[in-house]
């Protein structure tokens, strides 16, 4: 059996990177931390259109580096998708680059996470708003509809979160 890149994605607050490291620790193996977080905490200023190139780039870049370290899963903190979702949500367009290196096939499985969680105040977060998480989970799963992947949506509060996205996963694999 190969390797079943898991790419977890939705809007911000939503549990992603604490569900991607916790289902790598439940499957004994890596994940793929949000480049983003690291490419704008080095940033002296605020970001741009621009930087989403840089951004993306730095994703795949880190995906490279952690297949090697995984074991049946790698799980992905985010992917291309969101750069393309959050670009579309932002700025109303979106780096033909960014679409062009975007491949959903590459992954076997998008987890999109419900906005069902208790906003986490974070000074690298921009939508605190419930109804702006929920517009943009919408734009997730009409994209993903439209690229015809396969998805799950997951939901849930603390344990039960991990539980869905385990069960999920046990029904993919």
């Amino acid at each position: 059996m190969g390797l079943n890149k898991i790419a977890i994605v939705g809007p911000e607050s939503s549990g992603k990177s604490s569900l991607s490291e916790a289902l790598a620790k439940k499957y004994h193996t890596t994940f793929v931390k949000e480049y983003a977080r690291e490419y704008l905490i080095n940033l002296a200023d605020n970001y741009r259109e621009e930087d989403l190139l840089q951004i993306a780039m730095g994703q795949i870049e880190a995906e490279k580096k952690e297949k090697k370290k995984a074991d049946k899963f790698l799980f992905c903190d985010t992917n291309l998708l969101v750069i393309i979702i959050w670009s579309k949500y932002k700025y109303g367009k979106v780096n033909p680059l960014i679409i062009e290196k975007y491949k959903p096939d590459d992954y076997a499985l998008h987890l999109l996470l419900k906005p069902d969680l208790e906003y986490a105040d974070d000074p690298l977060r921009e939508n605190p708003s419930f109804e702006e998480r929920t517009e943009i989970f919408k734009m997730y799963k009409e994209k993903l509809i439209a690229l015809n992947v396969k998805f799950e949506i997951i939901a849930g509060q603390n344990k039960s979160r991990l539980y869905n996205a385990v069960k999920a996963l046990d029904s993919h694999f």
